[in-house]
């Protein structure tokens, strides 16, 4: 995104979201880049190629934090794009992790509490 002539130059965010948007769903995804604390689209890339994350990230410099998934291909652009960033899991992510990480405790301890009754 970028400015015309006498408006001003969008702020680059500090910390910012990245996550998949479904283009076609099923078969082509993009990657959205979100400012975190102001909640708004800052941009939309074609795919999730950790390549074009990177290149975006290294035409805005001064982004401290990158919210990410899980993604590898997240984690990949995020290191080489913004090397000095805190790549950090979003709220919902953090969420989805403790609830498979219970699920899988809970999976391993089910022979033993039958055996309590």
């Amino acid at each position: 995104m970028s400015a015309s002539v006498g408006q001003p130059q969008p702020r680059i965010p500090r910390v910012v979201g990245v996550d998949e948007y479904a283009i076609r769903k099923g078969r082509v995804y993009g990657t959205v880049l979100v400012d975190v604390e102001t909640r708004r689209p800052v941009d939309l890339l074609p795919d999730r190629k950790s390549g074009i994350l990177a290149a975006w990230l290294a035409e805005h410099r001064g982004i401290e934090v990158v919210c990410r998934d899980r993604a590898p291909f997240f984690a990949e652009g995020a290191s080489i794009g913004a090397p000095t960033a805190v790549q950090v899991a979003d709220r919902f992510h953090l969420w989805r992790n403790l609830g498979e990480a219970a699920e899988r405790c809970v999976s391993r301890h089910r022979p033993s509490a039958r055996d309590l009754r």
